[in-house]
C-alpha cells in the first residue's frame, strides 16, 4: 500500500453514501454519518431506507471498516495511520445507529427530517440556475410521500420520548406545508403547473397518514429501549481511551467543584439569596428591550474582532453566518438555539445560527418570555458556543481542510467539547469578567456535567433514575422537565457526555502542551488536524512540541 491508496478507499466509500444517503450526508442534522460532498451532486434524490437498502449498507460498511484495519500497519506515517483509523471509527458510527440500536425501526423523526431537510436543501442549497433549482425541487418534493411511507412500513414499537416530538413535528411541518403551497409557485416555476401542487398534495396526505398511524401505536416506556451501545460508541466510534468509570468520575469531581464555585461566587454577589435566585433574576443591562437576533449578530461581531486580536487567525472566522428563526419545520424537535453548518466550502452557501422565538403575529406567552430571558442572559456563551469560536468557526476551519478524510468526518466527542471550551475560553482570556456572568458560567457548566453523569450512570447503573431526575432539578428544572430530559438522553448513550468529557480533554491538552508552544500554534495543530480522537491529536501534538524543542 502506498501512503496515499487509502484516499482512493476513503473517496468510494463517502462517495456511496452520498448516493445511498444524499440527505442525511449533507446536514449535520445526522451526527453518525460523515459529511460526505458528493450529496452536493444528488440535490435531486433522497434517502432510502428500505429494509434491505440498510441492510446492504450495512454489510458494504463492514467489509470496508476490515478493509482498512488490514490495511493499517505500524510502518505508515502517523497522518496515513490517523486517517485509517477515523474511517473505521466513522463506519462505526453509522453501524451502531443502523445495526445496533437500529433507530430506523423506532424513530419517525428520522423519516421526518429526511424528508422536509431535503426539501429545504432542495429550495436553498446552491444552484446553476433556476432550472436547476425547479428540477431538483420537484424530483424530492415527488418522492417525499415515499419516505414518509418507509417510517409506516419499518417502525412497528416507538419510545414515549420519540412519539409525542414526531407527533410535535408533524404538527409544524404541516404548517410548513401550508406556508410553501402559497409561496413555492413564485419561487420554482415548473411545467406543468399541476406537478407542483399534485406533490404537494401527496405529501400532505403521506404526512397524515403517518400521523395516523402514529396514533394508533400505544407508545412505549422510553427506558424499554435504552440502548446498550454507549461501550460501542465510547471504544469504537470516538475512539475514546477513557473507561466508563473515568469518565462518571470526572464528571461528579466537576459536579462538586462548580457546585462550590457557584456557592463562593453567589456569596460574593448576595450571601442572602440562592444562586439560583441570583441567576433568575438576572437580566443583562441594556438587553432588556433588545432584538434577541440583533442582540446575537453584534454579539458574534464583537467575539469575531476579539478573538482575531488574540487567539485565532485565518478566513475561517470570517465565514458568513445568518441569524435567523428556527425553520418552521424543525421548531419542535431543534434546541432553542442552535447551529445549522453550510455543507461545502461554496461561498454562496449560508450556515445558520437558529433561534426560536415567539412566533410573528401571536401574542407572547408566559414561556416565550422565559426563553427570551434565557437568551438575554446567556448572550455570550451562548453565542460562543454556536458561532465564535464554538462550532461555526470549527466547522469553518473542517470545510477548508484538503484532507479528504478530515475535510468529511466529524466527531460529536471533538464537536461539542470543542464548543464547551470555546465558552471556557470566553473566561480564561479575559472576555467575561461580571460576576453575573461568571455565575451563569457555572450555571451551564454545572448543567453540562449532570447530562455527562446521567448519560454515563444510568446506561452502567451507577445511579439510578430518581438521582439522574435530582441532577437536573438542582440544575434549575422542574421534575416533570428533568424527567423528560432523563427519558430522552437514554435514547441516545453517548452523546450527552461529549459536552464535559470533550471540554475537559482539550484543557488536559493546554496543560500538557501550553507551555512547549504558544497559543496559535496549539489551537491551530488543534483544528487543522481534523476531528480527531484525543489520544490521536496528542501523538500530534508530541511531534509538533518535539519539532519546535528541536530547533
Amino acid at each position: 500500500m502506498t501512503q496515499d491508496s487509502h484516499i482512493e478507499l476513503a473517496q468510494a466509500y463517502f462517495d456511496d453514501l452520498a448516493r445511498r444517503f444524499p440527505v442525511m450526508c449533507a446536514s449535520d442534522e445526522f451526527h453518525f454519518l460523515p459529511r460526505a460532498q458528493a450529496a452536493a451532486k444528488h440535490y435531486d434524490s433522497l434517502d432510502n431506507l428500505d429494509a434491505n437498502v440498510i441492510g446492504e449498507s450495512i454489510e458494504h460498511l463492514k467489509s470496508i471498516q476490515k478493509t482498512c484495519a488490514r490495511l493499517e500497519q505500524p510502518h505508515l506515517e502517523l497522518e496515513t495511520r490517523i486517517d485509517l483509523q477515523m474511517l473505521q471509527a466513522n463506519i462505526a458510527g453509522f453501524l451502531v445507529e443502523f445495526d445496533h440500536k437500529r433507530s430506523w425501526q423506532l424513530n419517525p423523526l428520522l423519516y421526518l427530517k429526511i424528508a422536509f431537510i431535503g426539501l429545504d436543501h432542495g429550495l436553498n442549497k446552491p444552484a446553476a440556475g433556476d432550472k436547476e433549482r425547479a428540477d431538483r425541487v420537484s424530483a424530492r418534493l415527488s418522492n417525499m410521500h415515499r419516505v414518509l411511507e418507509q417510517a409506516v412500513t419499518n417502525i412497528r414499537a416507538v419510545p414515549q420520548s420519540y412519539h409525542q416530538a414526531s407527533r410535535a413535528m408533524i404538527a409544524d411541518c404541516r404548517r410548513y406545508l401550508q406556508r410553501l403551497a402559497k409561496d413555492l409557485p413564485a419561487r420554482i416555476q415548473l411545467k406543468p403547473a399541476t406537478t407542483l401542487t399534485s406533490d404537494l398534495d401527496k405529501t400532505a396526505a403521506a404526512l397524515e397518514a403517518l400521523d395516523r398511524y402514529l396514533a394508533s401505536l400505544h407508545p412505549q416506556p422510553d427506558h424499554e429501549f435504552a440502548a446498550k451501545s454507549l461501550p460501542a460508541t465510547l471504544q469504537n466510534h470516538f475512539l475514546c481511551q477513557n473507561s466508563v468509570d473515568e469518565i462518571f468520575d470526572m464528571a461528579v469531581d466537576e459536579w462538586h467543584d462548580i457546585l462550590a464555585s457557584l456557592e463562593a461566587q453567589k456569596a460574593a454577589i448576595d450571601p442572602s439569596a440562592s444562586w439560583q435566585e441570583l441567576y433568575h433574576g438576572y437580566f443583562p443591562a441594556g438587553t432588556s428591550q433588545s432584538d434577541t437576533m440583533k442582540l446575537y449578530r453584534d454579539e458574534i461581531a464583537r467575539l469575531r474582532l476579539f478573538f482575531s486580536n488574540r487567539i485565532f487567525r485565518g478566513e475561517a472566522l470570517d465565514a458568513p453566518l445568518e441569524i435567523a428563526p428556527t425553520p418552521d419545520y424543525l421548531r419542535s424537535v431543534r434546541g432553542t438555539a442552535s447551529f445549522a453548518a453550510a455543507f461545502t466550502a461554496d461561498v454562496a452557501e449560508k450556515s445558520y445560527f437558529y433561534i426560536t422565538t415567539a412566533e410573528g403575529g401571536r401574542k407572547e406567552t408566559k414561556a416565550d418570555n422565559l426563553l427570551k430571558k434565557r437568551f438575554h442572559r446567556e448572550f455570550k456563551p451562548l453565542a460562543a458556543h454556536e458561532a465564535i469560536p464554538g462550532h461555526h468557526f470549527l466547522d469553518a476551519v473542517r470545510r477548508r481542510l484538503s484532507n479528504p478524510v478530515r475535510r468529511q468526518i466529524e466527531s460529536p466527542l471533538f464537536y461539542e467539547g470543542w464548543a464547551s471550551y470555546a465558552e471556557y475560553l470566553l473566561i480564561e482570556s479575559g472576555y467575561i469578567t461580571s460576576p453575573m456572568d461568571l455565575l451563569v458560567d457555572y450555571k451551564r457548566r454545572l448543567w453540562r456535567s449532570a447530562r455527562c453523569q446521567v448519560d454515563v450512570g444510568l446506561t452502567t447503573g451507577k445511579i439510578n433514575p430518581g438521582q439522574a431526575i435530582n441532577l437536573l432539578v438542582v440544575c434549575g428544572f422542574s421534575p416533570a422537565e428533568a424527567r423528560r430530559q432523563v427519558d430522552r438522553f437514554r435514547l441516545n448513550p453517548g452523546y450527552q457526555l461529549c459536552y464535559s468529557l470533550g471540554c475537559h480533554e482539550f484543557k488536559q491538552l493546554r496543560a500538557s502542551y501550553g507551555n512547549r508552544m504558544d497559543m496559535d500554534q496549539f489551537h491551530r495543530v488543534l483544528l487543522e488536524g481534523g476531528q480527531l480522537p484525543f489520544h490521536l491529536i496528542e501523538q500530534r501534538l508530541d511531534a509538533l512540541a518535539d519539532a519546535i524543542e528541536a530547533g
